[in-house]
């Protein structure tokens, strides 16, 4: 994906023939490009440096990290793996290039923030496409799901792959059927749900999958399940006889990730406050908005309002108790039925929390890392407009006249044998 990205750069590139093939790129910008984390981006970047196929280098004031691809070493080992092509590649030739890199696979960057990766994003993309060509040749919309076909479209692994399956059925845009005599393995995307988890209007982003439709009668359907606390995945293949008259909205355990890096990108914000929780209206005296688990079906939010009206300010205290108890999967039953007897307690005085402190806290870091990295944006657009402006570049200019007088003052001085 990085590869791919800077060969784009390195073609399309406005500057690109002025600064000699180098372009800069900050860990945000190949956050947003191409879904990147900056742990895998590291990696890639390794990647590629061993395999001598990307240059760094820091340059500029202040020094910053470009990127240039040597391109006689990439073209020679995309002429290894491409019968028919001469060693010496001209990039300029479109159908040349288009040659040496095959066929283009389209990739939507917002598919990776929804998938919860790049792998999950490119197999979606690649899934969208082949929904759409079925669809337009008035075919089903049921796609082939063997890991030999997803490797050979997409280049994914079997592990990779397997990953990506299990990313997709967990935020529930994924369906799986056995299908055929012999029987063979299909897949479907779930157009509803995937609509609402790009319009925002779903009840919550690590919600189970909602089937929207019920399995053809006879067929056996794969589902992904989750078991205790381990948080293990396996594959169930189950066979429905009947159809069923309803399949509702299949709850899952919460799966709390954090990251080290403060290297985030503000439009993924939206994304990652949906994974973790809800914001919502506060009811009357609840002293302000209100934030909701994350597991909370809507119309769950809605009683638990009616029921929280009268708490008060320990309207948010009850709601981390709860959200801690299902993060923990301690809820066998309703959370409402559970908020119930939680404000029963509170009611009689008796309420204690036990694991509402750890939610608090752990939103109170999330919203401080957050204001540290609007403030750090705000003082690089600072900054930004200041390298803009006439006084500073003057500066620079006077700064580097220095330098370079004083170097050949020195040079000067070693010539002539006088100390410097």
């Amino acid at each position: 994906m990085l590869l791919s990205q800077s060969i784009y750069w390195t073609r399309r590139g406005r500057d690109i023939a002025r600064t000699g093939g180098w372009f800069h790129k900050t860990t945000e910008q190949w956050t947003w490009e191409t879904g990147l984390s900056a742990k895998e981006q590291r990696l890639a970047r390794d990647v590629l440096k061993n395999l001598a196929l990307i240059d760094e280098c820091r340059m500029g004031v202040p020094p910053r990290v470009h990127f240039r691809l040597p391109l006689e070493q990439l073209g020679n080992r995309l002429s290894d793996r491409t019968a028919g092509v001469p060693h010496s590649v001209n990039w300029q030739d479109t159908a040349m290039v288009a040659k040496l890199l095959g066929p283009s696979v389209a990739y939507h960057r917002t598919l990776a923030g929804i998938g919860g990766g790049v792998h999950a994003g490119l197999m979606l993309s690649r899934a969208l496409y082949r929904t759409r060509l079925q669809t337009t040749r008035k075919h089903d919309a049921w796609i082939s799901n063997s890991a030999a076909r997803w490797c050979e479209e997409i280049g994914l692994s079997r592990r990779e792959h397997e990953t990506a399956r299990h990313d997709l059925v967990h935020i529930g845009v994924w369906e799986e059927a056995l299908r055929g005599m012999p029987s063979r393995l299909v897949a479907r995307i779930s157009l509803d749900r995937l609509l609402s988890l790009l319009t925002g209007d779903a009840p919550a982003a690590t919600q189970g999958p909602c089937c929207t439709a019920p399995p053809v009668c006879g067929e056996a359907t794969g589902r992904f399940v989750q078991k205790g606390e381990i948080r293990m995945w396996e594959s169930r293949i189950q066979i429905l006889p009947f159809p069923p008259s309803q399949i509702g909205p299949f709850r899952h355990p919460t799966i709390y990730t954090k990251s080290t890096s403060e290297l985030v990108q503000p439009q993924h914000a939206r994304c990652e406050a949906h994974s973790a929780s809800t914001v919502a209206d506060g009811p009357d005296g609840g002293g302000g908005d209100l934030i909701f688990p994350s597991e909370m079906l809507s119309q769950e939010r809605a009683a638990a309002r009616q029921l929280l009206r009268d708490s008060g300010d320990q309207a948010q205290a009850l709601l981390d108790e709860l959200a801690g108890r299902l993060q923990a999967n301690a809820v066998r039953s309703s959370p409402v039925g559970y908020l119930r007897g939680l404000i029963a307690r509170a009611e009689a005085g008796t309420f204690l929390p036990e694991l509402g402190p750890r939610i608090a806290c752990e939103r109170q870091q999330i919203q401080k890392v957050a204001e540290q990295r609007r403030t750090r944006e705000a003082e690089e657009r600072r900054q930004e407009i200041e390298r803009a402006t006439p006084e500073y570049q003057a500066r620079v200019r006077s700064q580097r006249e220095k330098l370079s007088q004083l170097r050949d003052d020195m040079k000067q001085r070693l010539a002539t044998g006088r100390p410097p």
